[in-house]
């Protein structure tokens, strides 16, 4: 029980650090550092909530919850399992194999939908869709509605439409196309996955919404940071301030739109930035990467 005390310690330790997480205002000053130690809390969560179930289910192999499954699918082919295995091990051990699967496996089902929409939405763009006279990066759509957003890939488009160049200067509309090429170059639609995957998953939890919210935002955040190296920080605090008082369209599902997620929250912050001191970030990279570290041990590691 020792085995599993340490699991069961981990999660606790993941669900108070998702709630500080989400709580804090913190995170939006230092967001790439925040996206990892997100990353962190949601890969410990997901190991410590399987392996919570399934050091409890395996404890009679005195091993790690690696070694102890392939001993346990090895032993139960033979129809051989060890006495101390009881109903109660065995439902454990069938749970935390069963959500291992169904988190996969929505893994996987979130990866095929999301890159189903991303070749229809090209398409789409194929058709209705011609460049930009002067910036040819930027593939724009006739339709009166403001809109911006990216389709990310190998090959990313970024997309306006004509009401958003009737809305935006020159300055505007180079802030908003630098804050989707960081989407693009950044792979922020890699980052966002995992999570969408979890929460597609576990509908249900607050939490994991939660949580899927928190990681989105700061993708924008950190895209904002990015698009700041090249445009005055507040040329796009304008350009989003003219989105949020304007009628948009939503961006399309499986797309990054820069102008879809808390405008409010990333104007202030980008009039008045406040950035966290490095080492601070270090410091709290180096707590999330060890907590996400313990579950990994435990996995191989018998106690």
């Amino acid at each position: 029980m020792t085995y599993a005390a340490h699991h069961i310690l981990t999660l606790l330790a993941s669900l108070l650090a998702m709630a500080a997480m989400s709580r804090s205002r913190l995170t939006w000053r230092t967001p790439r550092t925040s996206l990892l130690i997100w990353q962190a809390i949601g890969l410990t969560l997901v190991l410590s909530a399987v392996g919570t179930a399934l050091a409890i289910g395996l404890a009679p192999y005195r091993l790690g919850i690696v070694p102890a499954v392939v001993g346990f699918l090895h032993d139960l082919t033979r129809g051989d399992l060890p006495t101390g295995i009881t109903a109660f091990h065995l439902f454990l051990t069938a749970c935390g194999i069963a959500v291992a699967l169904w988190i996969a496996a929505a893994f996987a089902r979130s990866a095929g939908s999301v890159a189903a929409l991303r070749r229809r939405q090209r398409s789409l763009l194929g058709l209705i869709a011609h460049p930009h006279p002067e910036l040819q990066e930027a593939l724009v759509v006739a339709h009166p509605a403001v809109a911006a957003y990216c389709v990310p890939g190998r090959k990313a488009a970024i997309v306006v439409s004509t009401g958003s160049l009737d809305l935006l200067t020159d300055q505007e509309l180079r802030a908003v196309l630098a804050h989707e090429r960081a989407h693009a170059r950044e792979r922020h639609d890699l980052v966002i996955l995992p999570f969408a995957a979890l929460h597609r998953a576990f509908p249900a939890s607050r939490h994991v919404h939660a949580m899927l919210d928190a990681v989105a935002l700061l993708v924008e955040m950190r895209a904002d940071d990015r698009a700041a190296r090249d445009i005055d920080r507040l040329t796009l605090a304008t350009a989003l301030h003219r989105f949020s008082t304007c009628d948009r369209i939503a961006s399309p599902p499986g797309t990054l739109g820069g102008a879809g997620h808390d405008l409010d929250a990333r104007i202030a912050r980008l009039t008045m930035p406040s950035r966290t001191p490095w080492p601070v970030g270090v410091l709290l990279l180096a707590v999330a990467l060890t907590v996400v570290s313990t579950p990994l041990s435990l996995f191989f590691l018998p106690l």
